[in-house]
């Protein structure tokens, strides 16, 4: 028996997104079509809310009742202003002692804001800039965490795998206990909010909305969208998602390169 959908959440990289960065034409009208028919569609990402500018005005995601989760879960913002709706940020105390445990010269810390991505570093290294790259961010120098003025979304740990492996096997148990510790790329360490988390703050948006869980649909494929699949009424991973991802959903469509979604869509809705 279908459900009675209210809200769609999207994951984007891997996702919404084609290997090459393109939103579907397909995904675009049935999307389109289905906020036209009252479904709300939500876009939840670890992006910076300025990392998918473009994504919500291909979506036509830019009113003032269109939301986004960004940076896993570390913000609601409105898309029409940028506004945080609901924050979960880490404080500037929070981010000096995450940053006294970085103790290998190779790793570089750096801080998350919604528009900025901020390194201490002269030279930042190719891990930095290759995550820079996808998505999308200038990046600027800082000197003091003091002088950063927005909010911090999130502090990582960046560097050669092997790097982040050996750091990650010192410093793991440090942060898991006061922190939302979390390792969805091998050379990066994301450090949150211990209340931030994409199912978290999908589930306070859902609240904030008057929806139930039961009345939500997500699409994803990575270890960070786990935990929404399994909390939604309907969860939806992709081809070429992991096995653990497969294995946490209600469906398995085919891949992002593809128009499963709107297949999907299409077939879940019109039947």
């Amino acid at each position: 028996m279908k459900k009675d959908i209210k809200l769609i959440a999207f994951d984007i990289d891997g996702t919404i997104l084609t290997k090459d960065g393109r939103v579907l034409i397909e995904n675009k009208n049935i999307i389109k079509d289905l906020k036209e028919r009252g479904i709300k569609i939500v876009l939840c990402t670890g992006r910076n809310f300025s990392g998918f500018y473009w994504i919500r005005q291909e979506l036509d995601l830019m009113g003032y009742d269109d939301y986004s989760i960004t940076c896993t879960g570390a913000f609601i913002r409105q898309n029409a202003t940028g506004k945080a709706i609901l924050t979960k940020a880490l404080s500037k105390d929070d981010m000096k002692k995450i940053e006294m445990m970085l103790d290998d010269k190779d790793i570089q810390y750096v801080i998350h804001t919604r528009d900025i991505l901020y390194n201490k570093n002269e030279n930042p290294n190719q891990a930095f800039f290759k995550d820079q790259k996808l998505v999308m961010m200038p990046w600027l120098k800082y000197e003091s965490i003091d002088d950063i003025k927005d909010d911090l979304a999130r502090a990582c740990f960046i560097g050669d795998k092997e790097k982040i492996d050996d750091f990650e096997k010192r410093h793991k148990n440090d942060f898991i206990n006061i922190y939302k510790y979390m390792r969805n790329e091998k050379t990066i360490i994301e450090i949150l909010h211990k209340d931030a988390g994409k199912s978290e703050t999908l589930r306070d948006l859902a609240k904030m909305l008057d929806i139930q869980m039961d009345q939500v649909m997500y699409f994803g494929d990575g270890a960070n969208d786990v935990k929404s699949l399994k909390a939604v009424g309907v969860g939806v991973a992709m081809g070429n998602a992991g096995d653990v991802t497969k294995e946490a959903a209600d469906f398995v469509i085919g891949t992002n390169d593809t128009p499963a979604i709107a297949e999907f869509l299409r077939e879940y809705f019109n039947d």
